[in-house]
């Protein structure tokens, strides 16, 4: 939860020098410290812990430390390169300092996947399967970004492929995977796993890899890749849809709906992803997909809605799914509080993606950006609660 405020500090740093005079850091340093520690300091960090917790039945002494060693090496490198990139930026260092963390990761992979086979649960262990495999893929991006570096062969293009693969894979597959899979074994605790959950998974894992498409559209791709990307698409439509119908179903709303807050953390995620999707599924057709590409706004308010909106709120409402921490009623305010400034963050970022669309420029929108940014670091450190419950 501490990571977490440090995201909402870069944020919020982020944010005013973007308005105001802000001459001794770089902007686009504080926007790779951002993005980068989101990733690896606060999303992986808590999917690793709550993966591991979900499976500790079936792990020995042994095991449990190794997961624990990796889990805080991991956590070692993300803040060496958030400060790295805060330094220097996206340099040889800050990468390779990336990539080894990205390496460590992958070594909690790699053996996540070796203990799987002994948790008898495919309908879980699927999800948590797939989220480990798409998490190996990402690194490619890291190894060829390093390569363009030091071989000084980095173009626009390249750059932003390698960018955009990493991104990819990272969210529609190590973050999506893994949330769908702690959701599930939360499923499976509460004696409410289905068999359907297993249709749903491989419409989103067959997609997942074409749908990188998705993202490098305005490169001149030849017309059978392009018709495989629209029929990803529509895949992953029909999965959200079906995943939507069995996450709204009576037995699991009277479930989550006995806390209050964790429903709407829950309905908001859920709005998050569904949005994403048919944003997904619209960008299929090429004019749309030039004009969000071609616009930052947009690419902003869209990764806000992937990293903040879903996955963030998914993972804070899993801590209060499973009583990780024993919270007080200003944490639960807080994290409301939390909540609606993600909402509005997305609202003013939507407005200001679609008003760069005619090149119409909304008044003090960086301003209202910087408040809310503001609002989400308040919140965040209110959030953070006075010891832990679960051991």
């Amino acid at each position: 939860m501490l990571n977490l405020v440090l995201v909402a500090l870069i944020g919020v740093l982020m944010r005013y020098k973007i308005g105001f005079e802000f001459t001794w850091v770089n902007q686009k340093n504080l926007q790779l410290a951002h993005s980068g520690f989101a990733f690896s300091g606060f999303i992986s960090f808590l999917l690793m812990i709550f993966i591991v917790d979900s499976l500790k039945k079936i792990l020995d002494e042994r095991q449990l430390d190794y997961f624990s060693s990796i889990i805080y090496l991991n956590l070692l490198f993300a803040y060496t390169t958030c400060i790295l990139f805060f330094l220097t930026g996206y340099g040889v260092w800050s990468v390779l300092s990336q990539l080894v963390g990205l390496i460590v990761g992958g070594l909690f992979i790699y053996r996540l996947l070796r203990v799987l086979p002994l948790f008898k649960q495919p309908h879980i262990t699927n999800w948590y399967k797939a989220a480990g495999i798409f998490y190996l893929l990402s690194l490619l991006a890291n190894i060829w970004l390093l390569y363009m570096f030091v071989s000084g062969k980095k173009t626009q293009h390249t750059y932003l492929a390698a960018t955009y693969w990493f991104l990819h894979f990272q969210y529609n597959g190590w973050f999506f995977f893994g949330c769908m899979g702690l959701f599930f074994n939360w499923l499976f605790t509460k004696d409410l796993l289905t068999n359907f959950n297993q249709r749903t998974f491989w419409l989103f894992a067959a997609s997942c890899f074409p749908a990188y498409g998705l993202s490098v559209l305005w490169l001149e791709l030849p017309l059978w890749v392009y018709i495989i990307i629209v029929v990803s698409a529509f895949m992953q439509l029909i999965g959200v849809i079906q995943l939507t119908k069995l996450i709204l179903s009576k037995p699991i709303i009277n479930l989550i709906k006995q806390n209050k807050t964790v429903l709407m953390l829950f309905f908001i995620s859920l709005g998050a992803l569904l949005v994403k999707v048919f944003l997904q599924g619209g960008s299929t057709i090429p004019f749309i997909s030039k004009l969000a590409f071609g616009f930052r706004p947009i690419v902003i308010a869209y990764l806000h809605l992937v990293l903040l909106a879903f996955t963030a709120l998914f993972l804070i409402g899993y801590i209060y799914l499973n009583d990780y921490f024993s919270f007080s009623k200003r944490n639960f305010l807080a994290t409301k509080l939390f909540a609606l400034f993600v909402v509005l963050n997305e609202i003013v970022l939507g407005i200001q993606g679609i008003a760069s669309l005619s090149y119409t420029v909304i008044p003090f929108v960086n301003e209202i950006l910087l408040i809310i940014a503001a609002g989400l670091l308040l919140s965040s450190i209110l959030m953070v609660p006075q010891k832990s419950y679960k051991q």
